[in-house]
């Protein structure tokens, strides 16, 4: 078990154990309307690192879950393990907020990698193959209380502009997440030092608008470079109080 001294969460100060065990624009691309699907997805946010020695088996368990029909699977690469010998190219320090977030909204002690947070309402061991299973058929076979449609996607080189349509309520929030689908890293440090790891659903860019209700238009920064059939977008909506996830969808760019 590994501490850290001090993180700060949602501008509060909260003290906790860390644990990981051992430029010129193309023309816009357009695409069709995603159709309606009234059926829950399950959300499942796995927090991770590539310098976790205990990450790799639940990266790889996540792997199952990246094309499964209405399972929506989410790599956030945290970046409070960078200090261990291996920089991370996908962590984000915003990611690490996001999960101190969930961690002082479940009461926890810590967080910890890796961990996955089904439908932002329970958590677990991101590699438990069976009570990750257990969560997401629990979730499936909910009512769905809110559905999003993209009606359209425009790109250039620099922004992904989704025009979309919602049923949830004006008071959550919508989460905008720009996903690489599969990438493959040689580790040359670290505790994974001389392996390499695939990592599925990689977070490259995320935002999040207060009011993610009725038709709008909202934007996310891509990344530099990027072969656009390798990436998607996936948007879902979640409650500000609770952190409840009510409604998503995902799209090719």
């Amino acid at each position: 078990m590994k501490k850290l001294v001090s993180v700060f969460a949602l501008s509060l100060p909260v003290f906790f154990l860390v644990f990981c065990t051992a430029t010129t624009a193309k023309q816009n691309k357009m695409l069709p309307k995603t159709s309606a699907n009234q059926k829950s997805y399950a959300v499942i946010e796995l927090f991770t690192s590539q310098g976790c020695s205990s990450c790799p088996p639940a990266d790889r368990l996540l792997g199952k879950y990246a094309d499964k029909e209405n399972v929506i699977a989410l790599s956030f690469h945290v970046d409070y393990w960078n200090r261990l010998g291996w920089k991370d190219p996908f962590s984000n320090p915003d990611f690490s907020k996001r999960q101190e977030a969930y961690a002082s909204r479940f009461g926890a002690s810590g967080v910890y990698t890796p961990q996955a947070i089904i439908n932002g309402q329970q958590e677990m061991v991101g590699s438990d193959e069976y009570k990750i299973a257990s969560a997401v058929k629990t979730f499936q076979s909910a009512e769905a209380s809110a559905v999003i449609i993209i009606d359209e996607i425009k790109t250039d080189n620099k922004k992904a502009l989704i025009t979309y349509s919602s049923t949830a309520s004006e008071k959550t929030w919508l989460n905008i997440a720009l996903v690489q689908n599969k990438i493959t890293t040689s580790i040359k440090a670290g505790e994974n030092g001389g392996v390499q790891l695939t990592n599925y659903n990689v977070v490259r860019n995320f935002r999040t608008i207060e009011n993610g209700a009725g038709k709008n238009t909202v934007s996310i920064d891509l990344v530099p470079d990027m072969d656009k059939k390798e990436f998607s977008v996936v948007l879902y909506s979640q409650d500000p109080g609770n952190f409840k996830i009510s409604g998503a969808v995902k799209s090719a760019l």
